[in-house]
């Protein structure tokens, strides 16, 4: 009896473990072209970049940039909210005009992330011959993950200045749903407007890194300031 309570408890322990697992950080891969290419090229070939911040939970968001490289450098790029169960997690990231679907296929393994897309870069929104498909690892050296990096993540985005004395942060576009325990922001803060609706906005804020702060504020409690 002892050794099967034992058991147990290892077992709840090592669950904690894997369910507390931060997978926050920058993955990445990068190779020599092919072919000929001359010297000034010779280090530029096919990249790829992912990053993910934790939201709540197993929930992430993720930055993903991925290049060919010499000769033609095409690229691609998408952004999104990933729930990660069991080490694996997909995203829809089909074209508006694609003829099949793009199903990124997200697949953890240590600290490499296997990402499969089964689809073409045109159904993907990607550019010609571009795809995401690959395996990501943690990167050694990994870069500040600040609000200075997200702000060049959305250079061509408005800004948004909190003009109310406290602006309540929301989970839904509809400023219905509250986080718990409540979220806010302050008079005079500086913010990204990355989507809005007609009565609310939608920014995420870093304070320090790897930490994400995201959500829905009214517009009457903010002034939004067009890109310069």
């Amino acid at each position: 009896m002892k050794k099967l309570a034992f058991s147990l408890f290892l077992f709840s322990i090592a669950f904690c473990l894997s369910a507390q697992t931060n997978y926050s950080g920058t993955y990445g891969y990068s190779f020599k072209p092919e072919g000929d290419p001359p010297k000034t090229e010779a280090d530029k070939g096919p990249t790829g970049k992912l990053v993910l911040l934790r939201m709540d939970g197993n929930k992430y968001r993720f930055w993903l940039d991925v290049g060919l490289g010499w000769p033609n450098y095409h690229v691609g790029e998408t952004d999104g909210t990933i729930i990660i169960v069991n080490d694996t997690a997909s995203f829809d990231n089909t074209f508006e005009d694609a003829t099949t679907p793009c199903i990124l296929k997200f697949k953890i393994d240590g600290n490499t992330i296997n990402i499969n897309s089964l689809s073409s870069s045109f159904n993907c929104g990607f550019g010609s011959g571009v795809n995401a498909d690959g395996n990501y690892t943690k990167l050694p050296v990994q870069p500040a993950l600040n609000n200075e990096w997200l702000k060049k993540e959305y250079y061509n985005s408005p800004r948004i200045i909190i003009t109310a004395a406290k602006a309540e942060i929301f989970q839904d576009e509809g400023g219905l749903h509250s986080f718990v325990p409540n979220k806010y922001f302050n008079k005079g803060d500086n913010l990204i407007n990355i989507a809005e609706t007609e009565k609310t906005v939608y920014t995420e804020f870093i304070p320090s890194p790897g930490k994400l702060i995201y959500g829905w504020i009214k517009k009457a409690a903010v002034k939004i300031v067009p890109v310069n």
